[in-house]
């Protein structure tokens, strides 16, 4: 049987305040452990010095996620591992959804299993069920150790976005499955959230900074190449018509994700360096 104490949770941190320690101690007594990497230029230790059964690990430079991600799952032992951001909020009813599923379904071919994702702007709610899919988060996702020593780990010459993608795309060529609890629900805050009003109707629509669509468009190209992936390529084009028919100061964000492309194209990956 699966218990708490068989999950490791691996955050990555970046900049963590106050905020984030109070997030970060919702994870007591849901885990039986708690590891911490943290991508910031400088110590951030004593921020979490209360939090039992809490390893911390300082990069001392943003490394990446896939990066951070990496060094904690080498950094633990338990046989599953849940990969969470420093903002996305935990909760006992995720863990127990999942800890259910193990314990009542066969395991041997799952590699990882996810959430649905509740955002401000598309809101989820717990239902029954589970399905079999192809893409998701990582953050909230909750792997199977081993699945690590079968297909390698993350990829961190993506450093940045899409390295989620990347992974189960090889989950699923390996023949080893993703599966969404629909019952285990992620309360998650992707970029920032913007509304559009016309008349009556009202859309919404998230916005991240320039940099993160040069990593979206290199990522999402290099990995839609890579894997012969048509969901990609619409996944890429779908982040352009944003930025043309939404975003503003649309000069700065095309430039970028034209170099994001670019770089694609000639296998330039890593972390990006602006001229």
């Amino acid at each position: 049987m699966i218990s708490k104490e068989n999950i490791a949770a691996i955050i990555v941190l970046f900049n963590p305040n106050q905020k984030v320690y109070e997030n970060i101690k919702k994870y007591i007594g849901l885990v039986g452990q708690i590891v911490l990497v943290d991508n910031s230029s400088y110590n951030n230790k004593d921020i979490f010095k209360g939090i039992k059964n809490c390893k911390y690990i300082p990069l001392f430079d943003n490394k990446g996620i896939a990066y951070a991600l990496n060094k904690g799952i080498k950094a633990s032992t338990e046989a599953y591992v849940l990969t969470m951001d420093q903002d996305s909020s935990v909760s006992p009813s995720l863990i127990e959804a999942y800890i259910d599923f193990l314990n009542t379904n066969d395991r041997r071919d799952i590699g990882a299993l996810t959430c649905q994702y509740n955002t401000d702007r598309n809101p989820r709610h717990a239902k029954k069920g589970f399905e079999t899919i192809e893409l998701s988060m990582q953050s909230g996702s909750l792997f199977k150790r081993n699945v690590f020593n079968k297909i390698g780990y993350f990829n961190e010459d993506l450093f940045l976005d899409v390295v989620d993608y990347e992974f189960f795309i090889r989950m699923k060529k390996a023949g080893i499955k993703l599966i969404r609890v629909n019952s285990a629900v992620l309360t998650h805050h992707p970029a920032t959230t913007r509304e559009l009003k016309m008349g009556r109707f009202k859309f919404k629509y998230g916005v991240a900074s320039p940099v993160r669509y040069y990593y979206q468009a290199r990522n999402l190209l290099w990995t839609a190449k890579k894997y012969h992936s048509k969901k990609l390529y619409i996944i890429l084009m779908i982040k352009w018509l944003k930025i043309v028919l939404l975003f503003k100061n649309k000069k700065e964000y095309l430039r970028l994700y034209k170099n994001g492309l670019q770089d694609a194209k000639n296998n330039r990956l890593g972390k990006y360096i602006s001229n």
